[in-house]
């Protein structure tokens, strides 16, 4: 799949195949096995860290900010959701919306805010310079991803 074509126009559809990926990627189980909140708010902390080396922590921690506004309307697992500028983890508040909402609707409800995330990213500094620092994102997890599966990651 042509990552550049997904984004490129950022679609609802695109927004979700790139959040989609963003969660697989953090995924310790192989993918498929259904939602998986930790996986989906180890993504945003993921993405939160990367994309912050790239707008800064405050600017960062706006976009998020806004894309939980914006996700929560639709999803009531996200009243449970915290954001912690400059923390580890940034995403708090997971397992009393795990608790509230289950397993399901939480992972779903994180997914969108990192739709939303990428779709404000994408308007605020164009859909070519949002992919590359999604992109970004994506290879650091992946490599991650790579290294704990014991594989080595080759220049």
């Amino acid at each position: 799949m042509c990552f550049s074509r997904i984004f490129s126009g950022v679609t609802q559809s695109g927004s979700r195949a790139i959040a989609h990926r963003l969660v697989n990627s953090r995924r310790f189980a192989p993918a498929g096995g259904g939602p998986d909140a930790r996986a989906a708010a180890s993504a945003c902390d993921n993405v939160y860290k990367e994309l912050s080396r790239w707008v800064g922590s405050d600017g960062c921690h706006a976009l998020f900010t806004r894309a939980l506004a914006q996700a929560q309307t639709e999803n009531p697992a996200l009243g449970q959701i915290q954001l912690r500028a400059r923390s580890e983890p940034y995403i708090d508040g997971l397992a009393e919306a795990i608790m509230a909402y289950g397993d399901d609707a939480t992972a779903e409800a994180l997914e969108s805010m990192l739709v939303r995330l990428v779709e404000l990213l994408g308007r605020l500094i164009g859909d070519d310079m949002g992919m590359k620092l999604i992109e970004r994102s994506l290879t650091a997890s992946e490599r991650g991803a790579a290294a704990s599966d014991g594989r080595r990651e080759e220049a």
